[in-house]
């Protein structure tokens, strides 16, 4: 598979990315080479390497603990309310 300079321009007009007339070329190129890359990953033989290995790795698990805010930060805060910052809602 090859991305030509036209996918280049129908992928920025969906991504509602500009993108300089001068650098299509480049753009082209280097998705180009990621999709190499990913061919490359597609040979790879993985048949011997066993499903369960990756949770032996022992990553740390994140902690979802509500840490209070240093007081100084809250007295900077626009708008505040119950100790939290109030954002305007961003998702309809």
């Amino acid at each position: 598979m090859s991305i030509t300079k036209e996918d280049v321009k129908k992928i920025s007009h969906l991504a509602c990315i500009k993108i300089p007339d001068s650098e299509f070329e480049t753009v082209c190129n280097g998705l180009n080479n990621v999709l190499n890359f990913i061919e490359q990953l597609k040979q790879v033989d993985c048949s011997t390497v066993d499903d369960s290995e990756q949770c032996a790795i022992g990553l740390p698990e994140r902690s979802d603990v509500a840490v209070p805010c240093d007081p100084a930060v809250m007295d900077n805060a626009p708008q505040k309310e119950c100790n939290m910052f109030v954002v305007p809602k961003v998702i309809g």
